[in-house]
């Protein structure tokens, strides 16, 4: 089996001043070199954001903490009955920022080049035992884990420790990579 060549990621030197120069000369002529004016050509539509939610495999969730400074973790995630839930584990830290202020963004990234959704909105605590099973279930189940394991997950689980909250959109900004073509 031959070995496969690969490119160096960083740039050279030259690289770069040779694509600086062609960019320059491209504003000196007078012809867009690159905007972000309008990007809606690159975006998921709501179907294509939830199926992206909820295909995706956690998500970063951002939030501030009671001084002010930020916080985030990776989460996993659920969607039940047309809504996003998050599993906060004992211990988390955004569990008490979050009931301080439970302002958030949360990001869900598609992989594999497929785009991402970023959700701006807020969370509520959902403090009811059978919701906090469906989310286990839920993500043992999309992880593909044998009912063993997940009936394991679910054992483990701890009411009252374990937290649900359910994302409460305000805006969202999604993307799709696939849907760039360069001409």
């Amino acid at each position: 089996m031959a070995t496969e060549t690969r490119r160096p990621v960083e740039a050279t030197e030259e690289e770069v001043e040779r694509w600086v120069a062609q960019k320059r000369e491209l504003a000196a002529s007078g012809e867009k070199v690159f905007t972000v004016e309008d990007v809606r050509a690159y975006q998921l539509d709501d179907d294509e954001a939830w199926e992206l939610i909820t295909a995706g495999n956690g998500c970063a969730l951002c939030w501030a903490n009671e001084d002010g400074s930020p916080g985030g973790s990776f989460v996993r995630h659920a969607v039940l009955d047309g809504a996003a839930y998050l599993l906060l584990l004992d211990g988390d830290e955004a569990i008490p920022a979050l009931r301080h202020d439970p302002r958030v963004s949360v990001v869900f990234d598609g992989g594999d080049g497929i785009g991402a959704v970023t959700v701006r909105g807020t969370v509520d605590f959902v403090d009811d035992p059978a919701a906090l099973v469906s989310v286990v279930l839920a993500t043992g189940r999309h992880d593909g884990l044998p009912e063993d394991r997940v009936a394991e997950h679910v054992r483990q689980s701890r009411p009252g420790r374990d937290r649900v909250v359910r994302l409460n959109r305000e805006r969202w900004v999604t993307f799709s990579h696939k849907k760039i073509f360069r001409g």
